[in-house]
């Protein structure tokens, strides 16, 4: 009688199986994919908003800071015309012109004239060296945000009432009680902040 050699347990897989486990593994690898690309996305999509949340809540803060140091002391223009303290309007006439000017104090007890505007989509902070300018002075420009589609500014007075410009015309002696600050960036809802005058 003739022995058949007993079959070895080890054989190996057949190649449908191999078919089988690599189709269950690309559909695993695809499912996995998807997960971590979505993920990628909600990761930059959170890191845009919180960088626009960043620049816009820094932009504000400056603002804040600015008019919590505005003081009252008036100053000259290049052509000797003495000007308010505080000034601006909610549209400025001339794209270049600053929609928000003031004089405030630094940490080294000086006065200084700064303003902001918008030209074009950028908001520009302004700063002039001194406060009394000389002909021909010229700001430094500070870009601090590109896609700005509106800043306007308006102002409180004594009787409660918002004014679009200040001074009021007849009246540059007296301050805002307040000002309000409305900011829109690209593709966003505006932005209203409220800031007291001191």
């Amino acid at each position: 009688m003739k022995r058949h050699p007993a079959r070895c347990s080890g054989q190996g897989f057949t190649l449908l199986e191999i078919l089988i486990a690599l189709m269950i593994f690309a559909v695993v690898s695809l499912i996995a994919y998807r997960g971590l690309e979505q993920v990628a996305q909600v990761k930059t999509r959170l890191d845009a908003e919180a960088a626009y949340w960043r620049e816009t809540a820094l932009v504000l803060d400056r603002i804040e800071e600015d008019l919590l140091h505005a003081v009252d002391r008036k100053w000259r223009d290049a052509g000797g015309v003495v000007q308010p303290s505080l000034r601006g309007t909610i549209k400025p006439v001339r794209q270049r012109d600053a929609a928000l000017e003031l004089v405030r104090m630094d940490r080294a007890r000086e006065d200084y004239r700064i303003a902001y505007r918008l030209d074009g989509r950028r908001l520009q902070l302004l700063m002039w060296e001194g406060l009394d300018l000389a002909p021909l002075a010229e700001p430094t420009v500070h870009v601090l945000l590109q896609d700005v589609t509106r800043f306007e500014t308006r102002f409180l007075d004594a009787n409660g009432q918002w004014q679009p410009s200040w001074p009021v015309p007849g009246n540059s002696a007296v301050r805002p009680q307040a000002v309000e600050i409305v900011l829109a960036r690209q593709a966003q809802a505006p932005l209203t902040r409220v800031y007291l005058v001191p």
